[in-house]
């Protein structure tokens, strides 16, 4: 029997699931609602599917979504699945903090060497607004190392274990505001690393070390989600979505002034993609991922909470599709309200 391919996309206030029917996305259900849902991951040999909900948990489904249970009680903002081993969770949470199951989610513990790192360290994880607590935003897992990780903390830096999180060192390095998105090592080159932040997007070729902004050709600032294609002989292709400012200048009219643009060479050059996507768009590319079974398609999310004085209303939210590396652009399930997180899953 073979797997259905499904898209699970994160809202403000429900998680939808499409269904694959010979190239075509057709709603099959909802779930999750009245929940925010911030990121999801997912564990395909152990067929689980994990959705990170603001302030109440970890949820987890085995069945494509039909039901969700909770997993974990916490206010978790970020969610990743060792690649070694399916039945490895790591969850992050508000304030921050970092746990670890190794039976697919039944049992949790929390990793306590993140808790002692120096005072000078933890009192950068903080937050602009009410409660001021920092939290993790990204959890990366090297794929050919599980012991080697990263986080990436909004606000407060990256971090960084070798040992699978019994000791922990700060590798900010070189990055000037501190507000990190997202943290990811390149599997074809051990020493690469990549960060998006709040004000530039980041390289490192010394396993996080010590960092560098790389970003030419890019006329945004504001770097939000980036998504990584590998293929063996070539260069790392990255897909990254930005913005013009951080949030609160996007009650202009022109909102977000939102763009994805694509490195083919590992991020030390960048092009905007056209190809049917507008040169600039009000809603935020929430997220960027690829298809499990075909990695020149990607899809793209988008939306942006809130309104603005004189808008009749927000900018709608949606999923844009490209076929071709991303190359060319169309919208294939238009949404009202914001998407948060989209994943695309074998089931």
């Amino acid at each position: 029997m073979s797997a259905q391919k499904r898209m699970y996309i994160g809202m403000e206030d429900r998680v939808e699931v499409l269904a694959d029917h010979d190239g075509r996305w057709v709603p099959e259900r909802t779930g999750l609602e009245g929940k925010e849902v911030g990121e999801f991951a997912v564990a395909s040999a152990a067929a689980s599917v994990y959705a990170a909900v603001y302030g109440e948990g970890l949820f987890r489904s085995h069945d494509g979504g039909s039901t969700w249970d909770l997993v974990l009680k916490d206010d978790v903002r970020a969610v990743s699945v060792d690649p070694t081993d399916a039945r490895t969770v790591y969850a992050g949470t508000e304030p921050v903090r970092l746990l670890r199951s190794d039976d697919d989610g039944a049992s949790w513990t929390e990793i306590e060497g993140l808790q002692r790192m120096p005072e000078a360290v933890k009192d950068q994880w903080w937050f602009p607004q009410p409660p001021h607590e920092g939290h993790v935003k990204d959890i990366f897992v090297h794929p050919s190392d599980p012991r080697i990780i990263h986080l990436a903390l909004e606000h407060g830096g990256i971090v960084r274990t070798f040992d699978r999180g019994e000791t922990w060192e700060d590798v900010s390095t070189g990055i000037e505001y501190l507000d990190i998105h997202m943290v990811a090592g390149d599997p074809s080159d051990k020493s690469r690393y990549y960060a998006a932040t709040a004000r530039g997007f980041y390289r490192s070729d010394d396993q996080g070390k010590t960092w560098a902004l790389s970003q030419d050709g890019m006329d945004r600032d504001y770097m939000h989600d980036f998504h990584m294609r590998m293929r063996a002989g070539e260069a790392s292709t990255l897909y990254l979505a930005t913005a013009f400012g951080s949030p609160p200048a996007w009650s202009r009219p022109e909102r977000s002034a939102s763009a994805i643009f694509r490195s083919t060479d590992g991020g030390l050059h960048w092009e905007q993609l056209a190809g049917g996507l507008p040169p600039t768009m009000k809603p935020m590319v929430s997220a960027i991922v690829s298809d499990p079974a075909n990695d020149s398609w990607l899809y793209a999310g988008f939306g942006l909470s809130g309104r603005v004085e004189g808008d009749e209303r927000s900018p709608n939210g949606g999923i844009w599709e490209s076929p071709d590396q991303g190359d060319t652009w169309r919208e294939i399930y238009p949404m009202e309200g914001a998407v948060r997180s989209l994943c695309v899953a074998l089931s």
